[in-house]
């Protein structure tokens, strides 16, 4: 119970934070805003912004375990996948389009960590992977990022970006990705028509790309 408490006090505590940096985003005091995310990476990381944006996202991964060991680092890795996404908001606005990119990469790489690691739905402070996507929207993403937003976006619900997205992989290694893809589309074939039309496909476009896949097979 105590812990329960402490993660809601923490939770509380980063998003009354995310909002006080938003508010001065949305007032256009971006060299403030910049001022701000630099100290709260400082505060939990011990490092600066210079310092994060140089680190892979496993490096990323490595030192936001080791300031919080627990398991229930996925609250913190959240808040700090918001400060990036803000970060690459005031960047795009300057038009540092590469800077922002690295930070919308690392801020997706820890909302795809954090949700695969989450008993529970991340907290609203978390960035949405849709608008990182759209900050990435220039940006080739590498495979093993596309291998992951893959899965997380077919566990999300979001089936016709997962389709996209298999359709991409199978562009760049036909032979390593047709067995993969061919298991979505059976998985697809396996939901139910109201389940597919929530998600923007067909019973008809599945049927196609089973066939298209066993057509290559």
């Amino acid at each position: 119970m105590y812990r329960d408490d402490y993660i809601l006090r923490l939770i509380a505590q980063f998003g009354a934070i995310i909002r006080h940096i938003l508010g001065l985003y949305r007032a256009g005091h971006s060299p403030l805003v910049r001022i701000a995310i630099d100290n709260a990476y400082r505060d939990r990381l011990g490092v600066g912004s210079d310092q994060v944006v140089r680190m892979s996202e496993r490096q990323l991964l490595a030192l936001l375990r080791f300031h919080n060991p627990t398991e229930a680092w996925w609250h913190e890795g959240s808040y700090l996948a918001a400060l990036l996404a803000v970060e690459a908001h005031v960047l795009a606005d300057d038009d540092e389009s590469e800077a922002a990119a690295e930070r919308a990469l690392l801020a997706l790489h820890l909302v795809i960590e954090c949700a695969l690691a989450a008993p529970v739905p991340l907290p609203d402070y978390t960035p949405h992977y849709a608008d990182l996507l759209m900050l990435l929207q220039d940006y080739d993403l590498p495979t093993p990022t596309l291998a992951a937003l893959f899965s997380f976006c077919e566990q999300a619900g979001d089936l016709a970006r997962s389709e996209n997205i298999i359709h991409e992989l199978l562009v760049r290694d036909p032979d390593g990705w047709w067995a993969a893809a061919r298991a979505f589309y059976l998985r697809l074939q396996a939901c139910s028509d109201e389940v597919l039309a929530a998600a923007g496909l067909s019973r008809e476009e599945v049927i196609a790309g089973l066939a298209e896949l066993d057509g290559r097979g």
